[in-house]
């Protein structure tokens, strides 16, 4: 959804700005720069403010006579700045500076800015390369990719001309920073998948455990995710797990222990970054329905004083 929203914001390139209205005065008005016309383009409120700006070849291509936003995808792309602001974006443009449009979002404490990388003139065109920034609680974000685009725009007849617009990401694979990001966010997806999939199997134990009470838990990984003959999606002989069935998934090695005596009457499962200096949590759980995890030690630690994991307990099959 992240991805998505940028591309909006992009697509709107300016949000916020009310095109005042020129003063007839003695001194004619400076000419339009090319970054003004983009803004003016994406959220002018003038019927033709967004058609005028395209090439010629390009309006009669691609817009006829009683095309409106709901039927034309270009007049639709003119509308989304007014719809981000209409849907109650904080955004805010600059004709001048280093950003050409900051939208920040009170209740989420979010902030995006696109900046402006350069607007340079080349020979009869002028060409404006922006980039996205993203900020969460005050702090400058990595993004698996950099969005850039970039606008060439070209005078005829006194008027801005869009001509082009080249999409491209940016991924400085030589930035220790942006790597150290890069790897911090895949830690955090890696740690949640784990800690989902150890309420999964720590479920399926108890359902196992339920529906076989002659063998009570099994430390079996592949025999305990396997569906139950006939068992059908949400019931619960039928266990989705992401992994498959594999020990090692998603950064984590899975193991379950302590299924001792007939029927088993315990368990222990645990979940341990493969790579030991990654920084990333271990989990555990057991039939109490306890869910921990550690930063720090050996995962028999966890169970012993592992912090708690905020989410539902498992239920410990019942003795009936």
């Amino acid at each position: 959804m992240r991805l998505i929203r940028l591309v909006s914001l992009f697509v709107a390139v300016a949000g916020g700005i009310s095109l005042r209205a020129q003063t007839p005065t003695a001194t004619p008005p400076p000419p339009q720069s090319a970054r003004q016309a983009l803004l003016e383009m994406f959220l002018g409120k003038g019927e033709n403010d967004f058609t005028k700006h395209l090439p010629e070849a390009a309006h009669q291509a691609l817009i006829h006579k009683g095309d409106s936003p709901e039927t034309n995808v270009i007049l639709k792309i003119s509308t989304v700045g007014r719809q981000l602001t209409a849907q109650g974006e904080h955004l805010e443009s600059f004709e001048t500076g280093p950003n050409l449009l900051v939208s920040e979002q009170n209740a989420s404490h979010e902030k995006y800015e696109i900046a402006v990388e350069h607007d340079t003139l080349l020979g009869e065109d002028d060409e404006i390369e922006l980039s996205v920034h993203y900020y969460k609680d005050g702090q400058l974000q990595s993004l698996p990719v950099v969005p850039r685009l970039i606008f060439t725009l070209r005078q005829e007849k006194e008027i801005w001309r869009l001509t082009e617009v080249t999409a491209a990401v940016h991924a400085p694979l030589t930035d220790p920073d942006y790597l150290k990001g890069l790897r911090k966010d895949q830690n955090e997806s890696n740690e949640t998948a784990a800690q989902n999939r150890v309420v999964t199997v720590a479920t399926a134990e108890t359902n196992y455990a339920a529906r076989h009470p002659d063998r009570g838990y099994t430390c079996t990984l592949a025999t305990l995710v396997a569906p139950e003959p006939g068992a059908q999606p949400g019931e619960s002989g039928f266990v989705y797990d992401p992994g498959q069935g594999n020990e090692e998934w998603s950064g984590y090695r899975f193991a379950i222990a302590g299924c001792d005596g007939s029927p088993a009457a315990k368990y222990r499962i645990t979940a341990v970054p493969l790579e030991s200096d990654a920084g990333m949590k271990t989990f555990c759980a057991d039939e109490s329905g306890a869910l921990k995890f550690v930063t720090t030690g050996k995962s028999s630690s966890c169970f012993s004083r592992g912090q708690p994991v905020n989410s539902p307990p498992v239920p410990a099959p019942s003795e009936d």
